[in-house]
């Protein structure tokens, strides 16, 4: 079983990482707003430099990373983005589109920094929420797993801080 942890919206504070309890990680999926979050984080579970993938925010100025990504871990299709060209705060049937056009099973967006965690066995819609400024009132901060066996997702989830 391949175990994703999924981030966006760090906000150059990765201090809260340590109350989540993930367990092994084999993935790093960072969706933008301090993209450069995303190697020292990696560091810190464990994860491989090589499984990191990260693009920009509206947030990460002058920076030369994707706007988007687009990759497969196990079979499994993902697009990788942060939604602000999206307008996820609004709606999320534009990424929904977007994903299906790309041919992607995942789309993994952030920008909101409030999960979403929404399948309808076409294409998983994955929002984080986010790591330090969760935007629902009186709710902790939050990441994603995924789960990833044999081209199958097998669990998806929002993680929420503990403590």
């Amino acid at each position: 079983m391949v175990r994703v942890g999924i981030v966006s919206d760090t906000h150059g504070d990765i201090s809260n990482l340590c109350r989540f309890q993930l367990g092994k990680v084999d993935w790093l999926l960072h969706a933008g707003d301090f993209l450069r979050d995303a190697q020292p984080m990696a560091q810190q579970l464990g994860v491989d430099p090589g499984r990191v993938r990260a693009v920009i925010g509206n947030c990460d100025h002058r920076l030369t990373e994707p706007l988007q990504d687009r990759f497969e871990i196990e079979g499994v299709s993902f697009l990788l983005v942060h939604g602000h060209h999206d307008g996820v705060k609004y709606t999320t049937d534009r990424i929904y589109y977007r994903a299906k056009e790309a041919g992607a099973r995942v789309a993994v967006f952030g920008h909101s920094h409030i999960p979403v965690c929404i399948d309808d066995g076409g294409v998983l819609l994955l929002n984080p929420g986010s790591l330090t400024a969760p935007r629902l009132h009186n709710h902790p901060p939050t990441c994603a797993m995924l789960e990833i066996e044999g081209g199958v997702i097998h669990s998806a989830r929002i993680v929420a801080a503990s403590g």
